[in-house]
Formats: structure tokens, sequence, C-alpha cells
């Protein structure tokens, strides 16, 4: 066995719970140093679910993993993990991280607090980098049910904040605070009828958010939302992203979902062709187009002529089409035709009944097998709906309803597990339900929402199956087979953890961070 003094070699290691070089979003440009990890349970999420000590990342890629590593040569940095668990990246195989980072205003997600003292804490840690003039925003990113009090934060609440803030929760509704009642008067929104929660409905949420558009967003500061958005998630965990496009609107709109599909990806772009990009994103393109169009498939078959499926670079890269396909039948396939991915939602068993019986028609005539093609979310699904995907070589993405009520309302895990389709992790989340992928595991493994629901019946699965659904599974559905698992030649991404997921009580899965993450053997976060 080799010794941690022979494994440092030359080189200073440092702990991992002490303060490291370099300041959050700083060391994205800085030039690559191999690290060293020692000491650590390191979960590779491989085909033998091994767990070992030390690892090194040399040049971006694993280079070497377990215990007993030979002695590593050159400008090597190494790190101490005092014994904590150490996880390969995660991936969201299905989210809307692109509308979360074209927010306007300061956009501060609150997916991390579970009360409003800590909401509030947040919001005033946030205001210490914001000019006195400028808007704090949690647009999308929160839900009510997530805090103890089972409510958003009032406006005396949130008066407390020396700026003007703005909550249009995911889940909950709506909330401002004087300074922002102020600002949004000074707009022309009529905010009078505000009482003491500072609550906005009708409307009035819908002006305001316009108001918000139109005032705040810019090239510069879609740019710094994008970035604080990548990073955000990033200290939760997540290295690779799958954006699942928005709803198009020409201009500027009041809905939550919209954004101009042409335009919304600018500023990623830009951070990209800057070399600042911290985490990985993989971009599908959205489509709508009526089955009986005229002339057919509008904008669809413009993007199967104009685009190209997974171009780009390690960073950000294009996709297929999807959340949805648009155009029926026809619009599959032209999809098929093109040998392109594509993606629709289900929400209800009849939903994803049509949904597969369309792709059959298309399999029929044009062979899917080897495109990948994905339904997501299915709360209702079965054996034999599962048995006609795995025929024509689709997937199932799971794991969206960590706000959802009732009973017996998510997938059928258990069955799903013990199948052979293809299934993997989505959060669905960013502007309908939370992104925060330990919120969503916390549903999968105790069957509970965020208020403690028993949603699941007797569906919800081992927190092993739930970390190789958000890694080594998610594989398939980014289409790289060198992300998601910690093996010799693949990519340094990794995530250390603030507590062990695999032992921790239940109730605390809600609560984990990352106290370091590393993209591409860049350290993107820590702290």
């Amino acid at each position: 066995m080799l010794t941690r003094r022979k494994f440092i070699g030359g080189a200073t290691a440092l702990a991992i719970g002490s303060r490291l070089p370099g300041l959050l979003g700083q060391s994205v440009a800085n030039p690559l140093v191999d690290i060293a990890l020692i000491n650590g349970k390191i979960h590779m999420m491989d085909t033998g679910n091994r767990v070992v000590s030390q690892m090194l990342i040399r040049n971006g890629r694993i280079a070497a993993v377990g215990d007993g590593l030979p002695t590593p040569t050159g400008n090597i940095r190494t790190i101490d993990l005092m014994g904590k668990t150490v996880i390969p990246g995660l991936i969201d195989a299905h989210n809307h991280i692109v509308l979360v980072g074209n927010r306007p205003g300061w956009s501060t997600p609150l997916e991390h607090v579970f009360s409003i003292p800590e909401a509030i804490a947040a919001l005033k840690a946030r205001s210490a980098d914001v000019p006195r003039d400028g808007v704090i925003t949690t647009i999308g990113p929160m839900s009510a049910m997530q805090l103890d009090e089972r409510r958003l934060p009032n406006l005396t609440e949130l008066d407390a904040v020396e700026r003007p803030v703005y909550i249009q929760a995911a889940q909950g509704g709506a909330r401002i605070n004087t300074a922002a009642k102020a600002w949004l008067e000074g707009k022309g929104v009529n905010v009078s009828a505000v009482g003491a929660d500072g609550a906005l409905t009708g409307n009035v949420l819908g002006q305001a958010l316009l108001a918000l558009r139109k005032a705040l967003l810019n090239d510069e500061t879609r740019k710094r939302s994008a970035m604080d958005a990548m990073l955000y998630y990033a200290k939760l965990g997540i290295t690779t992203h799958r954006d699942a496009g928005a709803f198009h609107s020409d201009d500027l709109s009041a809905g939550l979902a919209n954004e101009n599909t042409y335009t919304m990806h600018n500023p990623f772009l830009a951070l990209n062709r800057e070399g600042k990009m911290p985490v990985r994103l993989r971009i599908d393109f959205l489509h709508q187009d009526a089955p009986n169009a005229n002339p057919p498939l509008p904008t669809l078959s413009q993007r199967l002529k104009n685009s190209y499926p997974f171009f780009g670079d390690e960073w950000l890269k294009t996709g297929g089409i999807g959340e949805f396909t648009g155009g029926g039948v026809e619009g599959l396939r032209a999809i098929a035709r093109a040998g392109w991915r594509g993606e629709d939602h289900a929400l209800n068993l009849a939903g994803v009944t049509n949904l597969i019986a369309d792709r059959e028609t298309v399999n029929g005539e044009i062979p899917i097998k080897d495109l990948r093609w994905i339904i997501s979310h299915i709360p209702n699904f079965n054996m034999d709906l599962a048995n006609r995907m795995h025929a024509m070589g689709m997937g199932v993405l799971v794991g969206w309803g960590p706000t959802r009520t009732g009973t017996n309302v998510g997938p059928p895990y258990k069955m799903l597990m013990s199948h052979p389709i293809h299934k993997g992790f989505h959060s669905d989340g960013g502007d309908i339900t939370v992104i925060n992928p330990w919120l969503n595991f916390y549903t999968m493994i105790s069957g509970k929402n965020l208020a403690g629901q028993q949603i699941l019946g007797d569906q919800n699965i081992s927190r092993q199956d739930t970390m190789w659904l958000a890694t080594a599974a998610n594989k398939w559905f980014i289409w790289e087979d060198d992300i998601g698992s910690i093996e010799v030649g693949n990519r340094g991404d990794i995530v250390v953890l603030d507590r062990d997921y695999f032992t921790v009580p239940e109730d605390e899965i809600r609560k984990i961070r990352s106290v370091m993450t590393i993209v591409g053997g860049k350290i993107v976060h820590e702290g």
C-alpha cells in the first residue's frame, strides 16, 4: 500500500476542509493543474460499483483510480479528502437551465434553503454583490413546499433585504417587498392591491415579469445570469446539463417558460467563446408545429435543414429535438429521416400510449432503433409500454416530482429498474419545479414530496439506483461515454460531498452540497 507521503511526493497536500486557492468562478479560467485526491470514499459508479480511496486527474481526464496508486510526478496538486464521499459529476438529462440563465435582474436561485429565515439570509448575502438600484430576483428555481413554513416569504420578511426583491417561485406563487413595489410602480405596473403578504397574482404578475425583462435584460446581464446559474448548480454537484428548450416568443414575454428560442443560447455561447464555461451544457431544440400546418413543419423543417445535432465542443454542444418534437407523426418522420434524436414528454397514461403508437408507425417506415429517442416524465407507465419502447431502442427519463401532490403519482421505478429499457434521471426543473438534484433524489428514495407527503406508493428506490440513474445511466441520454463514471480515460468530472449520501439519515439527503466540484480537471467550486 502506498503511503500518503509517497503519493503526495513533493507536492503540498491541502485538506478538503481548508480554504483552497481560487475563488468561485475564477478557477475556471486557470490553466489545468493535475490533481491527486487521497483518503476518500470515491464511488466510481462503474459496472462493479467499486469504492476506492485515491484518484489522479491529469490533463483534464482521469489517469488513475484505485488504492495504492503509483506516486504521481510533475506539477501535482494533492488534496486530502479526509474521508469525504466523492461521486461522478451529476448529469441532469433534461432541465431548463437556459431559462434560468436568461432571468432578469440579479438572479438568485433558492433551491438550497429550507426555512424563511434561511431564505432571507441568502437574499441578504446576495445583496452584498448587488448595486443599490439593482433588483434581486428568484424566478423559477424555488418552491414554497421546500420551506418549513410551506409558504414563501411575505412582504414584511422580504423588507429585511435592503434591495428590491422579486420572487416568482416554481410552486407557491410570487412575492415582492416594498422596494420592489416602488420599482414596479415606477415602471408603470399597478401593484397598489398588494397586501401584507406581498403576493402578485393574475395579470399583474405577468405585467411585473414583463417589466423586469424589458428594463433589466441585455447581453451582459443575460451572460451574468447564465454564469450564476451554472455556478449555482455546480455547488449542488451538477456538471452536465441537457437543456430541453422553452416556449418560443419573438419578443419579450410575460410567460415564465417563454424565451426567444433562436437567441436564448447567446449568453452561453458567449461564455463558451471566452473559455469561461464552468460546466457542460447540451442543448435541445423545442418545436411545436401544428400537425396540419400549411406549409407543413414551418419551423422544424428549417431546423433539420440548417442545424446540426451533436455539434460543438466538450463544454457546449447541440443535441436533438425536444422537449416537444412538433408536427405529429409527420414531424417524427422528418426527425427520423434526418437522423436526429427526438423527445416528447408524457403527463398521463393516454398521452404516453399515443406517443408510443406514433413512434411505432414511424419505426415501421424508418427504423429509429439507433437514434435514442426519448419519452420523459411518464408518471403513468406499464410493462407493455416499456416492452414496446425497448423494442424500438427508446429510453425513458424519470425523477421529476418533488413538488407534486397526490398518491402514486410517480413513475413505476421498481419495474423500470428491473427492465432492460434505457432509463435515466432528469429534473425538468427551472420553471415549474426544482433542478436541485438532492431534492429530487430525496423524493425518489423516500417516496415523499418536499412537504413530507407520500406520493410514490411503494415505488421508491435505493440510493445506489438513484445515483446510477443520475450518473452512469445518463451516458446513453447524453451520447457521451466518457462522463458519468470515475474510470480511467473519462473526463475529470467529480463532486466531493459535504456528507455521505449513501449513509446519512434520509431527511439529510435534501441538504447535501458539494464542497468541491471539478469539471474537466478544473476546480469550478470549492468551499
